[in-house]
């Protein structure tokens, strides 16, 4: 079982799932490594099995979902966002990158050519990802 609870976030002290502070949960749609991203009101989910589910913050409903790349790999870093992009680490290699919205609309896959594991880092700019053998830097900073 793998659960996913979304509290109030001005909630304080012992929180179960029946306490009012409990906006929602689903009891199977949770993620196993990875922590999902809030863009606004949407809430991004990356998967091990490649899948990327979308649901609304405030109502746990469910937007979109859908498997991105070939379906050969999975994710095991957390999403990270910029410039209203999602970027998502498949462990092949593959950067996949979709618009923010309710619509997963992918607009690019870069293709690193290494084992990606780790949760990118954007700085000033730059988004570092940090591939199995090597250091990425992409952006043109400030």
């Amino acid at each position: 079982m793998r659960p996913v609870y979304a509290v109030d976030p001005d909630a304080a002290g012992g929180i179960d799932p029946e306490h009012e502070a409990m906006l929602w949960f689903h009891e199977r749609l949770g993620n196993y490594m990875q922590t999902p991203i809030v863009v606004g009101d949407l809430a991004y989910f990356g998967f091990d099995n490649g899948v990327v589910t979308v649901f609304d913050w405030k109502s746990g409903e469910r937007v979109a979902q859908q498997r991105l790349g070939r379906g050969a790999s999975g994710f095991t870093a957390s999403p990270v966002a910029a410039g209203g992009r999602i970027y998502f680490n498949g462990e092949d290699g593959d950067v996949h990158v979709i618009e923010s919205g309710d619509e997963l609309k992918e607009v690019a896959v870069n293709e690193l050519g290494e084992t990606l594991m780790a949760t990118p880092a954007i700085s000033d700019g730059v988004i570092y990802f940090r591939a199995r053998r090597h250091l990425v830097a992409i952006g043109s900073g400030s």
